[in-house]
């Protein structure tokens, strides 16, 4: 067959090399074009004792980091826990594994070991210590669960894995059973510190970091209200001086300014006193650059996680309240805070290579004083409820004979000595038939849920299903107690969580960053779904015992 000639055909070395450098470009353009696969980083953000209305009040003040997760994120504007014992230890363990807290263990921050006869804190672990320190035994290693952190290195075991906070709970549960590092502050000391469970010694930069002494600079400091139109203050607040709220002479008071005063001449810092300011917010976030920096979080191809617990808030909201004036100035001055943070983040990473996961652990009730000026009633019956308790187990001797029948009130529940149950050949249902009476009379009891309801699966209400993801069948007490709503356990000033109320389990749910589509969502959802939705979104295998399911995100 004869060549058939044609001038589309010519083939020459010069044409292919074109060609191909053509290709090359086209190729380039198309990996910039592409969507993201992966994140470099996920930056969980848990800001402790955070009600959802805080941005409906504050959110048209905010200039930085919150108004970018408002403005840029997927907003779910109904999440809620859904657990009865509102906080933080069952809160950040919801947060960090998907499951309900009481059918791991997770009874409260502390609860009561009929066993020992003494109280065991949610993150104790006697068989560790502290690295250069003696008074620290707390890590995850008897917790029941893995958490967000375990099923990334599950998947791709070179990613890096870090939780830090304030508080060695709030690192410990969101840190899960084997990140690389979780780090917390001792008070003592303005050192931030680990135990042997994590690592045998200290890294470089985190003894550098403590050898700056980054909490020293601020005593000396006054806080005062950034905003100057202080009426900005009052349509959003009640007056800044108001009963209930504690009385911190030490800051002058219950007033703006307060000021963390200098210590003495020939004394170091009582640290502890920087619990009633924001500023360990802004060295924590400090630490987490540091944190990013030296470990090089992501800077490859495997999904690194960082987990961030602010807990100023929660110091605040404690002393002050939900609706004080020193609550809205702190989530202002968290607002830039968190800019700094997140155009660290921006200049280092990108924000399209970094998804911002924002929660809290447990919202806030009002002060009681509050409360009933609005006409809502409450009260605080922690003094109460020890006279009470002891009314109670005189009612207990008087019918079936001398003895001490209760062992505790703990985790939202009382609990019965079965010791002396057995002895005197009596049932719950008969300690059940002299307690509930007596307990429903009480002043500040709203109701009561007996055992045998939370041992059920069937035919619960709303309140009852809480808690009973509250509830762990070997630890739990005999008879969990309802507080009427606005009564509150501490005895003469501040404020609490704790309840099942919503005021309690409200609180804010926003990812951002990674280049996702901002969303408003009125949808109910709980905060076990946080997560999973974390999970999906990097295609980790999620485990089956996980509550929550993962929720929708659309990338633009």
């Amino acid at each position: 067959m004869p060549a058939i000639y044609s001038p589309s055909l010519m083939v020459t070395k010069s044409n292919i090399i074109v060609q191909a450098i053509l290709l090359i470009q086209l190729f380039s353009r198309l990996l910039i074009a592409a969507p993201i696969s992966q994140p470099k980083l996920v930056v969980v953000i848990s800001v402790d004792q955070m009600r959802e209305d805080f941005f409906d009040r504050f959110g048209d003040l905010f200039t930085g980091g919150l108004k970018y997760l408002l403005e840029d994120g997927v907003y779910f504007s109904e999440a809620f826990h859904d657990h009865a014992v509102s906080v933080t230890g069952p809160g950040h363990f919801s947060i960090g594994s998907g499951r309900y807290p009481g059918p791991a263990g997770i009874l409260s921050n502390d609860w009561y070991d009929r066993e020992t006869g003494s109280y065991v804190y949610c993150v104790q672990d006697n068989e560790t210590k502290g690295i250069l320190t003696d008074n620290q035994n707390n890590s995850y290693r008897n917790i029941n669960s893995t958490a967000l952190g375990d099923w990334i290195r599950h998947k791709t075991p070179d990613s890096k894995v870090y939780s830090i906070s304030s508080k060695d709970r709030s690192a410990i549960f969101m840190g899960g059973k084997k990140p690389d590092g979780v780090f917390w502050l001792d008070n003592r000391t303005g050192q931030y510190i680990t135990t042997d469970y994590y690592m045998k010694r200290y890294p470089r930069w985190l003894k550098k970091f403590n050898r700056s002494k980054p909490l020293d600079k601020y005593f000396g400091t006054e806080w005062k209200r950034s905003i100057k139109d202080l009426s900005q203050y009052d349509k959003r607040c009640r007056k800044d001086d108001y009963p209930g709220e504690e009385m911190l002479k030490k800051f002058n008071g219950r007033t703006f300014p307060h000021t963390l005063q200098k210590p003495d001449k020939g004394k170091g810092p009582t640290y502890e006193d920087l619990w009633n300011f924001p500023f360990l917010d802004e060295v924590l976030l400090d630490l987490a650059k540091v944190i990013v920096d030296k470990e090089s979080l992501g800077e490859d191809n495997s999904t690194d996680l960082l987990n961030i617990g602010l807990s100023m808030s929660d110091a605040v909201g404690h002393s002050f309240g939900p609706h004080s004036q020193e609550v809205m100035e702190m989530f202002l001055v968290l607002d830039a805070y968190l800019e700094d943070f997140f155009n660290f983040l921006d200049g280092i990473i990108g924000m399209e290579h970094v998804l911002v996961a924002f929660t809290s652990d447990h919202g806030s009730g009002y002060l009681p004083e509050y409360a009933k000026e609005l006409g809502l009633g409450g009260g605080r019956y922690g003094s109460k409820k020890r006279r009470d308790l002891l009314k109670l187990n005189n009612e207990l001797s008087r019918e079936f004979g001398m003895g001490s029948y209760i062992e505790a009130f703990s985790a939202g529940a009382i609990f019965y000595s079965h010791y002396l149950m057995t002895a005197k050949g009596l049932s719950r249902k008969d300690i059940d038939s002299v307690v509930i009476p007596y307990v429903k009379k009480l002043d500040w009891v709203d109701g009561v849920i007996v055992r045998s309801k939370l041992e059920s699966e069937d035919n619960l209400t709303e309140l009852e299903r809480l808690y009973k993801n509250s509830f762990h069948p070997d630890k739990s007490g005999d008879l969990h107690v309802i507080p009427k709503p606005h009564w509150i356990s501490k005895t003469s000033s501040g404020a609490t969580h704790g309840s099942p109320y919503k005021w309690d389990r409200h609180v804010p749910m926003v990812f951002a960053g990674y280049n996702l589509k901002p969303t408003y969502v009125k949808d109910k959802v709980r905060t076990v779904d946080f997560a999973p939705t974390i999970g999906r979104l990097l295609n980790l295998e999620i485990p089956e015992n996980v509550d929550g399911k993962p929720l929708d995100l659309v990338r633009d």
